[in-house]
């Protein structure tokens, strides 16, 4: 066989083979990796396994792995490079106030979904003064959070409360469980694990606090070196908001699945979380100027940051102009 006649049997070969693969077999090897941290697995992380099962993110050209690690270690991951993103974005809101290179460029909630539970003899904030409250991580979301609603209920958290670093929100309420510690901290589902075990529900920080909770952060580097990465993750993301919020019977099954809760108690937390979630991924500039202000507080700044300083949202509207006429499937 000449040269010439095996290069067209070659070029005739690879043209056959690829109209017997499908679509997917193509992009599939031309999909971005990116790892994902995960804080937890609570009702403001369904948005991202939704995504990913659903193949939204596939559609946007990525394949990402979801990780779970505490926010501490998320967080520091993110800084390293060994995350591309993280889903703990109020964890990474203290963490631009305290200067590291980052960005929240989604927010899936604007009211932080924790609790307060504490063992049967404890009815109110104030009889938690000299007692041990679990937390994920000092200097963690739930922390930060524990510590200004508790201030607000009449308490000086740093100095009358005993703040230990537990981790997860089950080994949280296994903690409490245990007694090794008086309260927990604790996000959907825990919070209703808690109530069926026969624990008080002592504090509704949602409540007393407006903050930044759940959503996508990632570094200011990524953002000016690959921002089509950051876009089409986004995008993703923002689609698997979109289906949480129009389809409950599909989300139920997703938060059965990865929250480990029965039916009952996942349509509770569905219901109970809805209105905690917002409905395209962005923020207005009085809540972008409150979390500002809110970790200024938290961090005894002398002076307050630009109220758009924690984020870039440039992305996540980008993502609502491309997906106008998109339904969720």
């Amino acid at each position: 066989m000449t040269k010439r006649v095996a290069s067209w049997v070659s070029v005739f070969a690879i043209t056959l083979l690829s109209a017997f693969l499908s679509p997917n077999d193509c992009v599939s090897a031309e999909r971005e990796p990116v790892n994902v941290h995960i804080p937890s697995f609570d009702i403001s992380v369904i948005p991202f396994y939704i995504a990913k099962e659903k193949g939204y993110f596939r559609e946007e050209g990525l394949e990402p792995s979801l990780i779970l690690a505490s926010p501490g270690v998320g967080i520091n991951g993110l800084v390293a490079g060994n995350f591309h993103f993280s889903a703990s974005a109020g964890s990474a809101s203290t963490a631009i106030a305290r200067n590291l290179p980052l960005k929240v460029v989604l927010v899936n909630t604007f009211k932080p979904a924790f609790w307060i539970y504490a063992r049967e003899n404890i009815k109110s904030p104030l009889q938690l003064k000299g007692k041990k409250l679990a937390v994920s991580s000092l200097g963690g979301l739930s922390h930060t959070l524990a510590r200004l609603a508790l201030k607000k209920a009449g308490l000086d958290p740093d100095r009358e409360v005993v703040m230990i670093a537990a981790g997860t929100t089950d080994i949280r309420l296994a903690a409490l469980k245990s007694t090794a510690v008086d309260a927990a901290v604790l996000n959907a589902p825990g919070k209703f694990k808690a109530k069926k075990a026969g624990l008080n529900e002592v504090l509704f920080i949602g409540e007393r606090v407006d903050a930044l909770s759940g959503g996508v952060a990632t570094t200011s580097e990524l953002i000016q070196t690959r921002p089509d990465t950051v876009q089409r993750f986004v995008t993703g993301a923002l689609k698997g908001l979109k289906y949480f919020l129009s389809n409950r019977a599909g989300s139920v099954l997703f938060m059965m699945k990865y929250m480990k809760v029965d039916t009952e108690m996942a349509e509770e937390v569905y219901e109970m979380s809805i209105p905690m979630f917002t409905e395209a991924g962005t923020a207005g500039d009085d809540f972008m100027r409150n979390e500002v202000q809110l970790q200024a507080g938290v961090l005894g700044l002398k002076e307050v940051p630009p109220f758009d300083r924690p984020f870039d949202l440039t992305f996540a509207r980008r993502a609502n102009q491309l997906l106008r006429s998109w339904k969720p499937q």
